[in-house]
């Protein structure tokens, strides 16, 4: 069975339409016999909490701090209300699928993030290791495992892990084939027109260039160490429909495809 892990971006669930739409393709990938985990963001939503909670964003050599409170709002977000989002719409078209975070099971230990410069930036971190037993387990029964990037240390502490990092450092671990990221972005802009390919290899030389920039820079980076720890293909892709995932394995793929020679 070949595995598939989809990422999806924080402000593409917000899309309207987009939650039943991609219910439906996960369905139709499971009836042609891949197996599903799915990683998902939530930044819209998580500075809408904060907002109402009228907390001001500290920021620290150009990245978000994250302190205890914002931090359980975080957690509220994340594996609460928008995994849950994601959970009753997949059950709405018939898959099978189960709410999990980097916490549950230990399935994502973390370790703490510093800054560009060596600073504190509170309870934010990185994933460190993987067990992949509940994620195996629910597989392996036909489940959908659907994953907030939430996850904890050997010590207990939380910590707001970025959805990208995660999806590529779980996707690394359960050895999928296809790790797809779903987002507001169409795919990897070269010369202004989205690439439908790029080599491994390759991607130094675009952002030495300039023309890979921003944003976009930790999400190939993340996809390229992917694929040297064993994912087949990383997609980097807008939304066109209930048939992109299936489309964007094949030759009618509009995205960007992430590969190794």
């Amino acid at each position: 069975m070949q595995k598939v892990m989809i990422k999806i971006g924080g402000s593409t669930v917000n899309s309207s339409g987009f939650l039943s739409e991609m219910a439906k393709s996960i369905y139709d990938l499971q009836k042609n016999g891949f197996g599903v985990s799915v990683v998902h963001g939530g930044g819209k939503d998580i500075n809408e909490e904060l907002g109402r909670l009228n907390k001001e964003f500290v920021f620290v050599d150009g990245q978000r701090k994250t302190d205890e409170e914002t931090m359980f709002a975080v957690q509220r977000v994340l594996s609460g209300d928008v995994n849950k989002r994601i959970v009753n719409e997949l059950l709405k078209q018939g898959v099978a699928a189960v709410g999990i975070s980097g916490v549950d099971a230990n399935t994502a230990t973390a370790k703490k993030l510093l800054s560009s410069s060596g600073n504190d930036l509170g309870f934010v971190g990185e994933i460190e290791s993987v067990n992949t037993k509940l994620l195996d387990l629910l597989s392996d029964n036909g489940f959908v495992a659907v994953i907030s990037p939430v996850s904890r240390d050997n010590a207990g502490n939380i910590y707001n892990i970025n959805a990208d990092g995660a999806a590529s450092e779980i996707a690394a671990f359960l050895n999928v084939d296809y790790l797809m990221f779903v987002s507001d972005v169409s795919g990897v802009k070269i010369g202004g027109k989205v690439a439908k390919k790029i080599e491994i290899g390759e991607i130094d030389g675009h952002i030495a260039s300039g023309e890979i920039t921003g944003g976009m820079i930790p999400k190939i980076n993340g996809a390229r160490e992917s694929i040297i720890k064993g994912v087949k293909k990383v997609h980097i892709c807008g939304w066109n429909g209930e048939k992109t995932l299936l489309e964007e394995m094949s030759d009618k793929a509009t995205g960007t495809t992430i590969y190794r020679k």
